[in-house]
């Protein structure tokens, strides 16, 4: 898989997480703030995970341009 399409493809797993992760925090506007299963957590380490991969294969790409140059 060329760099570009797993950029892309982790950009839109990231972004999928993140819109879960609000949906799970805004139950707390409807009262059910008690509820807490660790879902938040999950999906907060993922997102993580996923911008620390985004971010290497940034710096893979940005060195290959560079390489390119020279």
């Amino acid at each position: 898989m060329s760099m570009l399409r797993q950029y892309e493809r982790l950009s839109a797993i990231r972004e999928v997480l993140q819109g879960r992760l609000e949906l799970h925090e805004a139950r707390d506007c409807f009262g059910f703030e008690d509820i807490e299963d660790g879902t938040v957590h999950e999906l907060k380490d993922r997102i993580a995970e996923l911008s620390e991969e985004i971010s290497t294969l940034k710096s893979r790409c940005d060195r290959y341009q560079s390489f390119g140059r020279r």
